[in-house]
């Protein structure tokens, strides 16, 4: 590993969004947070965290909420020798107001804001290295969506002029893993809702996107918590 890239390392630490109620996962979140339901035998978030244990990476927040004490049993159960501290925050607070809160106990140069219920096998050092190259912008790493359905081209005249089976859109959304600098910290603090951060910052070109092509899984409802359950092998 080279000099630059072990001491943004070091000077990076990771914010493991962990609050929300995860209501459309119901019963499996009536007690249990969203982070904390498993996938076969590993949680959401343990499989976060390995991942960027993977690579070096070890100083870890896990911004909480509901039931946030569960999170400091996780983290005897799964990492008790670890830099990894569970910040407890109130369960209605939105998610820019959580980053802030925890941002003020931290003195890190650089900074990984990412969601607790979404797995990505981004290779950190690749990303990191291209954050370099533009570290005046915010990263934000995005996917490419695809369709489950074969896509016609129907001219006026209602003939099919075009097929395609299963394709990518070159549509491209938002998995979270945003990568950053203390400097921007400032628009966090005068930022309302993440929502309004994100699409001020998108509209005064301070994003910059880092196209991930690798495996992703999310966690929203009981219907693609079993389909991750069916590709978590792979």
């Amino acid at each position: 590993m080279n000099l630059p890239l072990l001491k943004i390392k070091n000077d990076l630490t990771v914010i493991i969004l962990c609050g929300g109620k995860g209501t459309r996962l119901k019963p499996l979140t009536v007690k249990t947070p969203k982070p904390l339901i498993k996938i076969k035998e590993k949680t959401i978030l343990e499989s976060i965290i390995d991942h960027f244990l993977d690579f070096k990476i070890s100083n870890i927040i896990l911004a909480s909420g509901f039931n946030g004490d569960q999170f400091d049993n996780f983290i005897k159960s799964k990492f008790k020798k670890s830099n990894i501290k569970n910040i407890k925050t109130p369960v209605n607070w939105d998610i820019i107001k959580r980053i802030n809160f925890c941002v003020k106990k931290l003195k890190s140069k650089y900074f990984i804001v990412c969601y607790g219920d979404t797995f990505a096998d981004i290779n950190f050092d690749i990303m990191i290295k291209k954050f370099k190259k533009r570290s005046n912008k915010i990263h934000m790493t995005c996917y490419e969506m695809k369709t489950n359905f074969g896509i016609v081209d129907i001219k006026n005249n209602l003939i099919i002029k075009n097929f395609k089976e299963k394709p990518k859109l070159n549509i491209w959304f938002n998995i979270g893993y945003f990568l950053f600098d203390y400097k921007k910290l400032k628009l966090f603090r005068s930022s309302s809702s993440f929502k309004k951060l994100i699409t001020k910052l998108s509209r005064s070109n301070q994003l910059s996107a880092y196209k991930h092509l690798g495996k992703h899984i999310t966690i929203n409802t009981l219907a693609e918590l079993e389909k991750a359950r069916k590709e978590i092998d792979n």
